[in-house]
């Protein structure tokens, strides 16, 4: 992600817009294959961090692109792996080095007709015993330095890739800067829904989530509007970018930022076409094992009931919704069903309150009881409960639609 002294963005009224680059732009794209290149080389090389970095400052120099560069540069980096290269731990080599020059000392600056030790007699005599080169020592001694570490990998595979990749980082560094974002899916599907709920339950936002006709409407707590502002809560906010980027269908964000140290209240809005590509893998229609086994068993036989993948997310009373795995249908009776497989206890426990308070009557539950805590948490809840192992039962699913039914 860029850091602030990195950030490009224009304002006009109460717009923020950043600055974003063409990918396909020529010129960008020779300076970003250059990178790729020098990266390339100090894997290959295995440069230390601080041999990189003047080589980067080598190939940026103080052209007009200069400021774009440096954030593509710090975007390589990001990928890259940095690993203390050293025959010994650096601390514990220094002591052996520092304790046989007091040993030998006072030691010359060179050699001379009297034969004292120089410091490379040193260096030979703790290589010797570790049975290294006496470079390798020398080099190892401050290894564990930042600016010593060796390159041993980067993950940046293609120029435009980082291209793209330089756009959405600057529009997620505005928002480690945000008091609040607001996302509008017009017409979303039930499995890009759910695909959107992973990532927020994923990263722990603050959300609330309201329908608008065939609209969703999403609303996020930024990093800013907590009480005791959180570094790591504004990541996870800017990490959830690339997420929605993933969505198919028409969307808009829009997001309030404090901008400069003045805290000026901007608006920075984006929608489904602001070129911004996402990194993330497409998982698209993803589903988890207990949801295929669940639907392969249940239309193995003739039913009275009929089974839909689960289309229309159910509301809860405007502080979030349920986009149901599954509706079952006969005749006039209509029942969700929403499986919880894996998620962490603190989310069956809230979203059981939720439903307590204001679920629809026609939902059913189905709890994994490999859910840490389940039993604990479904104990008082008065609804439509289904607790499986392995395989979620048709059987038991169905009793239980009858039973709201009757």
């Amino acid at each position: 992600m860029l850091t602030g002294d990195l950030v490009r963005a224009r304002v006009r009224g109460r717009a923020l817009n950043p600055s974003l680059i063409d990918p396909e732009r020529p010129a960008l794209m020779r300076r970003s294959e250059d990178l790729l290149d020098l990266f390339g080389d100090a894997v290959a090389h295995h440069w230390t961090r601080g041999a990189l970095n003047q080589a980067v400052n080598d190939l940026i120099g103080d052209g007009q692109d200069a400021k774009v560069v440096r954030g593509l540069a710090k975007l390589c980096a990001d990928r890259s792996t940095f690993e203390v290269t050293s025959p010994l731990p650096p601390a514990e080599l220094r002591h052996k080095v520092f304790r046989l020059a007091r040993e030998r000392g006072p030691l010359a600056l060179e050699a001379g007709p009297l034969d004292r030790t120089t410091a490379d007699d040193v260096l030979e005599e703790v290589a010797k015993e570790l049975g290294v080169s006496a470079s390798e020592v020398a080099d190892s001694l401050y290894a564990d330095l930042r600016e010593s570490q060796r390159v041993t990998a980067c993950t940046m595979d293609s120029a435009a890739g980082l291209l793209h990749r330089y756009n959405v980082a600057l529009v997620q560094a505005l928002l480690l800067k945000a008091t609040e974002v607001t996302v509008r899916l017009e017409r979303p599907t039930a499995p890009r829904l759910r695909q959107l709920f992973r990532y927020i339950k994923f990263h722990q936002l603050i959300h609330t989530a309201q329908k608008d006709g065939r609209a969703l409407v999403v609303r996020l707590d930024g990093p800013l509007s907590l009480f005791k502002q959180s570094s790591r809560y504004g990541m996870n906010l800017a990490n959830f970018l690339p997420a929605l980027l993933l969505q198919k269908g028409p969307w808009t964000f829009e997001a309030t930022i404090l901008w400069t140290k003045a805290k000026h209240r901007k608006t920075l809005s984006l929608d489904q076409d602001c070129g911004l590509v996402s990194h993330y893998r497409d998982t698209g229609a993803y589903e988890p094992p207990e949801v295929q086994y669940f639907r392969e068993r249940f239309q193995s036989k003739e039913r009275a009931w009929t089974l839909e993948t689960g289309a229309e997310p159910l509301s809860l009373a405007g502080r979030s919704v349920v986009v149901p795995d599954f509706t079952l249908r006969r005749g006039e009776d209509v029942v969700h069903l929403d499986i919880a497989g894996f998620w962490r206890r603190d989310w069956l426990v809230r979203r059981l309150e939720l439903l307590q308070r204001s679920g629809p009557e026609n939902l059913v539950l189905a709890v994994s009881k490999k859910l840490v805590g389940s039993k604990e948490a479904l104990e008082g809840f008065e609804g439509a409960v289904i607790e499986f192992s392995q395989v979620l039962s048709p059987k038991k699913v169905i009793e239980a639609a009858e039973a709201l039914c009757t």
